[in-house]
């Protein structure tokens, strides 16, 4: 087995110092292809390039001698979900809001991910492997060309000839042929190799690290060496809520005893060792085809592993073993005296979308939170830097807890805010590398914690408001729930997508309950603005808003009672709110509604329904006789057909005149089903009022179902029927 590793190494070190042959002339010196290799939970101490006493990488160490090793490269999230999203997206969590359990990123932001960038800018772009994001119909399209998913779950996947192969080998294989294809196509590429390895196969509980059968010889009857930090006192001085973690939980699953941690930590290394051996396959691959001396190649992980250290199992927190990860950049085209560096800046996921973006075309758009890394590689940045991140984990898990933080050059500060009272962390990094001290409560430091207090606030302020603008940016086009192309499916999406950015948005909320309205469903609607008038009670239109929602229905006890409290804060507005009045009607307070709509009347005297449902009120408390005594008289009403209903309700005219009414003028037909839904309405209440209630349900269900319309009246046909049926 030493022999074959060997070989891969030889092999890499001939793509390096080689020349690329004639074939190389078909891709341009100034848009490099570029491979992004991506692994799953591995710390950056997991390579024999950054210090491990054992595992084997030697085609991943050729790329750190040959390129540029970042010492300070951390995650800003350690969890797969949403660093993986980060890693796309140049955003924090905290930004781009995606991790586990929430819904999926927002088409504004994988419209400008690195691959959807380059895929617009002529790459071929392809994606293989553990992909781990959720995102929009239609997204994966807009961001590769090709897109060849690989699970875990089993590792080894069964073949055309019926043998079974790791993942990270069949990863490989899938690379390979994606690079002939590039070749072919004679364009630019970017191409993203995701393996699962190194990650745990959790639903197996003996063999939890399934390695490659080309590795299985490698630490056989090795020692492994005892965790990063193996002292039981550690885990013991945790606070409770973390030693009840998941962390711990899963150390019982494979590292518990001496036994278990020498088993799974060999088969850990073999699994990075076959990560190994499969780039070692596809950078060979690359010079065959001639692409080596124009192909840059980035190597890192998604979060880092605690693999036993602190008596942790997972990631998830906020020590250095969680954060902190593998990162090189291998370009050929670098200058020879530049190669073989080691960068101690602090680099991020964040900066790899931003990097890509601008070694393919160097417009790198300005809603990137990350950086391009493309000065420090090719050793002419200027300037410290940056001094400090933002970090975060926001996932709903009842075993992980929540926490933010800032991690600078020496200190580092978190906080688990979920936590009653919170719960703090201050670690002096300089005197403290191993962050076993907590300093959160010492005197001395309290300068300081009170500094990196402010300023996590400040960064996650920064980081929530980007959210929110962008929340704004996926409603634009949305005017009350309809796009202005009025397409509903569009408008639905963006309002999905606003309200992941920013799920309390007043805007999305709104926009919610009005597409929810437009579609007939009140109930859902009313969820949305129940939540508005908790969150903003004083805003008294949304107490108006709501009440108008509540009355749709059939809730007229809410109704009134929100319109109540809009009308307290705006008195002069009770003239004119004739929908309190209808919400009397239908609630039965018919004195109250006969008072609403003569003081109605004195602000509209043209209004021929404010006179029937005046009408109709007197009638319910005095009877037909005395209803037709006190109709108020209109003359001014040019509507057709309501001066025919006008004189319906005076027994001046008939039902069958006000229907003729409705042609008159040769209306088109969105006018004529208008007039007739207003008729049918109007009849259907006449004949109410004079108690033939057959007539009535007649007339009512063609306004609310024959000629339904989509304004408040035809509204009030679809409440009035339903009140009926009730």
């Amino acid at each position: 087995m030493r022999i074959i590793i060997s070989t891969l190494f030889v092999m890499f070190l001939s793509v390096l110092s080689r020349g690329a042959d004639d074939n190389s002339s078909a891709f341009a010196e100034d848009r490099p292809n570029i491979i992004f290799f991506l692994t799953d939970d591995q710390r950056n101490d997991f390579l024999g390039c950054t210090g491990h006493p054992l595992v084997k990488t030697p085609n991943i160490d050729g790329l750190a001698r040959q390129g540029v090793l970042f010492e300070n490269a951390f995650v800003t999230t350690s969890i797969c979900a949403a660093s993986r999203a980060s890693l796309l997206t140049g955003l924090y969590e905290r930004t781009h809001r995606y991790t586990f359990k929430t819904p999926p990123l927002a088409r504004l932001h994988t419209g400008v991910s690195y691959p959807a960038l380059l895929k617009k800018d002529g790459y071929r772009t392809g994606f293989i492997g553990k992909f781990g994001v959720g995102v929009r119909k239609g997204a994966r399209e807009k961001m590769f060309d090709v897109f060849m998913p690989l699970g875990r779950n089993p590792y080894f996947h069964k073949q055309a000839d019926g043998s079974r192969r790791h993942e990270t080998e069949v990863a490989a294989d899938k690379a390979i042929g994606f690079l002939r294809e590039a070749k072919q196509a004679a364009v630019p590429f970017c191409l993203s190799v995701s393996f699962n390895a190194s990650h745990a196969e959790d639903s197996d509980k003996k063999n939890h690290f399934p390695y490659p059968k080309a590795v299985a010889g490698l630490y056989q009857g090795v020692k492994m060496p005892p965790p990063r930090i193996a002292d039981p006192a550690v885990y013991e001085a945790h606070p409770k809520f973390l030693k009840k973690s998941i962390n711990r939980q899963r150390f019982f699953w494979r590292w518990d005893t001496e036994e278990k941690y020498q088993h799974n930590m060999r088969n850990y290394l073999r699994m990075i060792s076959g990560i190994d051996g499969a780039i070692g396959r596809v950078i060979g691959e690359l010079k065959q085809l001639g692409m080596a001396d124009n192909t840059v190649v980035i190597y890192m992980a998604d979060n880092g592993y605690y693999a036993a250290s602190r008596g942790f199992a997972g990631k998830w927190s906020h020590y250095e073993e969680s954060q902190r990860v593998p990162l090189i950049i291998f370009d050929p085209r670098l200058a020879e005296g530049k190669r073989g560096r080691r960068e101690s800046k602090i680099v991020l996921n964040v900066d790899i979308a931003p990097t890509i973006v601008a070694m393919a075309d160097g417009r790198v758009p300005d809603g990137y939170q990350g950086r391009d890394l493309g000065p420090l590689v090719n050793a002419e940045e200027k300037g410290k830097g940056r001094t400090d991140f933002f970090c975060e984990h926001r996932m709903n898990h009842s075993t992980i807890p929540k926490w933010e933080g800032v991690r600078g050059e020496r200190f580092k500060y978190a906080r688990y805010y979920e936590q009653e009272p919170s719960f703090e962390f201050l670690h002096d990094l300089k005197a403290d590398p191993m962050e076993l001290k907590n300093l959160a409560k010492d005197p001395k430091f309290q300068d300081e914690l009170n500094r990196l207090r402010k300023r996590c606030d400040e960064l996650s302020r920064q980081y929530n408001e980007q959210a929110k603008k962008d929340a704004i940016r996926a409603l634009a086009k949305v005017q009350f729930g309809v796009l202005e192309q009025g397409q509903h499916g569009n408008t639905q999406d963006a309002i999905s997508e606003a309200l992941a950015l920013d799920p309390a948005s007043p805007d999305a909320l709104l926009a919610r309950a009005d597409f929810h309205e437009k579609a007939g469903r009140f109930g859902q609607a009313l969820k949305d603005l129940d939540i508005l008038v908790e969150k903003l009670p004083a805003i008294s239109q949304l107490r108006q808003r709501r009440g108008v929602t509540r009355f749709f229905h059939g809730e007229m006890k809410g109704a009134i009672a929100d319109f109540d409290a809009y009308l307290e804060k705006n008195p002069a507005r009770e003239p004119h709110h004739w929908q309190r009045g209808l919400a009397y009607y239908y609630a039965g307070e018919f004195e109250k509604g006969i008072k609403q709509f003569e003081i109605h009347q004195d602000v509209n005297s043209n209004d021929v329904e404010n006179a029937v449902w005046h009408f109709l009120c007197v009638n319910r408390v005095k009877g037909l006789a005395e209803a037709r005594k006190s109709l108020i008289d209109i003359k001014g009403d040019a509507r057709v057909p309501m001066a025919e209903v006008q004189k319906l309700f005076a027994g001046e005219l008939g039902p069958e005149d006000v229907l003729a009414a409705t042609e008159n003028g040769n209306p088109d037909a969105d006018e004529l089903r208008n007039r007739l839904c207003y008729a049918h309405l109007y009849l259907g209440l006449w004949f109410e009022a004079k108690g033939d209630a057959k007539q009535s349900l007649k007339h009512i269900r063609k306004s609310a179902v024959d000629y339904s319309m989509p304004h408040y009246m035809g509204e009030v046909a679809r409440v009035h029927l339903r009140a009926r049926k009730k």
